[in-house]
Order: C-alpha cells, then sequence, then structure tokens
C-alpha cells in the first residue's frame, strides 16, 4: 500500500483494511495480539486510540513492517491532535524545529 493510500485514511481504517486484504478475522488478530476481540473492533472504527505496544502487536500478527505501522499511528495521533486547531501548519513547523534542535543536540553528545 502506497503513501499516498494511507495518507487518506486512519490508522483504524487502515489496519482494517490490511487485515481484510490478508483475509484474517477480527477474533485471529485479536487472539494473536493478546486482546479482546472488542477492543480490536474499536481501534479499527477509531473510538480507542491503540498504545504503541499494541500496535507493535498488530505489526507482527499483520506481518507488516513495524515502523511503517507504528508512522501511521503516530500520524494518525498527531493529526487528531491539531485537527481542530487554525494554525496547526505553524505548530507543526514549530515541532519540526523542535526535532531537528533535539536530534543536533543528541549527535553532539
Amino acid at each position: 500500500m502506497t503513501s499516498q493510500n494511507t495518507s487518506k485514511m486512519t490508522f483504524g481504517e487502515h489496519i482494517r483494511k490490511l487485515r481484510e486484504q490478508k483475509q484474517l478475522l477480527l477474533r485471529e488478530v485479536a487472539s494473536q495480539m493478546h486482546i479482546d476481540t472488542a477492543l480490536l473492533s474499536k481501534i479499527e472504527r477509531g473510538t480507542r486510540i491503540a498504545r504503541k505496544e499494541q500496535v507493535e502487536a498488530l505489526a507482527i500478527a499483520l506481518k507488516e513492517n513495524k515502523n511503517e505501522l507504528l508512522n501511521v499511528w503516530m500520524a494518525d495521533k498527531i493529526v487528531n491532535m491539531l485537527k481542530d486547531e487554525s494554525n496547526s501548519t505553524e505548530i507543526l513547523k514549530k515541532v519540526e524545529e523542535e526535532i531537528k534542535n533535539l536530534t543536533n543536540k543528541k549527535q553532539q553528545l
């Protein structure tokens, strides 16, 4: 799945699509993740936000790249946080600057 396709859907929609493409039942994936089927259903519907550990377990259960799935998850969390902010672009630019500063400091150590 291309990043262009994933950018137009939520994390929940993305994992549901992956699960359905692999013809896996909700209960099968939930069982592999050691979580309740209802919880996975809520994550797919977007009524519950997955924890990082659950995203990592999903990557294993769905045989997907962990980093790619974490990127989609984190992007979705950020979009949800900023979606109602009128200055979201400025906020993201500030965040990018701060991350660059932190990265530079780490490299200097």
